[in-house]
This record gives structure tokens, C-alpha cells and sequence, in this order.
């Protein structure tokens, strides 16, 4: 009994979900808005015309960019996070090493390599439109980086 109402269940969330995205596409004030946006997404589409925050583009080349939208008062902390959490939205296949990429790549705007995470996105300039450049972190002549704990 418990498996029929589970295949009815998926069946009303996907006719509940195929309606949401419908209607979104129909209304020119809701076509921005993804189908299976989170509650922060939300309001930070509300954010952006309120005024309170920007759309911004993250290049990462060779891929394509992306674009995400911050609050000023993110941090890039928060737009690491962001740009986690599109990814693996958009690659289901792969597993993503994050904690890698953060060791080996860094956020940049305008020459300015973005290290320190808890840095304010108005504080540091970055405005509506402005564009993140995905770069490598240099290893720097010198200095050693700790060895990568291997777990058995």
C-alpha cells in the first residue's frame, strides 16, 4: 500500500512541478525566477529590485560563466557558496572536490586577487554588473605548503 501512494505522491510533484514552471514562464515578471529556486534565491531576486543587490558574472575559462546575484553586504565566503551550489545544480554527474578548488583557485576583481573570505562585496568595489574572474592561486617562491592529509 505504502509504494502506491509513493508512485502518486511523484506523480502529484511532477505535475505540481511541470504547472510551477508553466506559470513562471508565462509571466514576464517571474521569467528570471528558476522552477526549483531556494527561499534565499528568492529573496535575493527581491533584493535586486529593491536595490539591495547585484547580479554579478563569474568567468571561468574555459567553461562558460555564471551568473549569480549578492547581496552588498556578502561576503566571498558566501559567493564561494553560491557558486557551489549552481554548479552542482547544473553537473549531477561529477563529484566536485570543493575543498581542491579552494586550495588551488581564488576569486579576482579587477587584478585583485579575493583571499580573505570574510571581505564585504561593497567594501571591496564590486558593483551591479561587475565580473569575477575564476584564477589560479601562484605558489609563491619560498614558501611551503603543507602536505595534503591522505586519509587510509
Amino acid at each position: 500500500m505504502s509504494s502506491i501512494s509513493a508512485d502518486t505522491d511523484s506523480d502529484l510533484i511532477q505535475q505540481l512541478e511541470l504547472e510551477i514552471h508553466t506559470l513562471l514562464s508565462k509571466d514576464e515578471l517571474l521569467a528570471n525566477v528558476p522552477s526549483h529556486a531556494t527561499v534565499e534565491e528568492l529573496e535575493a531576486l527581491l533584493a535586486v529590485e529593491k536595490g539591495q543587490a547585484y547580479h554579478i558574472s563569474i568567468e571561468r575559462q574555459p567553461l562558460p560563466s555564471i551568473d549569480i546575484i549578492v547581496r552588498q553586504s556578502s561576503t566571498v565566503r558566501d559567493i564561494k557558496r553560491m557558486i557551489k551550489l549552481h554548479v552542482n545544480r547544473q553537473s549531477t554527474h561529477k563529484q566536485i572536490s570543493w575543498r581542491y578548488i579552494w586550495r588551488s583557485h581564488c576569486l579576482e576583481f579587477q587584478g585583485r586577487k579575493l583571499l580573505h573570505e570574510d571581505a564585504v562585496v561593497s567594501q571591496l568595489g564590486i558593483k551591479q554588473h561587475s565580473v569575477l574572474v575564476f584564477a589560479r592561486l601562484p605558489h609563491e617562491k619560498g614558501q611551503h605548503r603543507k602536505a595534503w592529509k591522505h586519509r587510509p
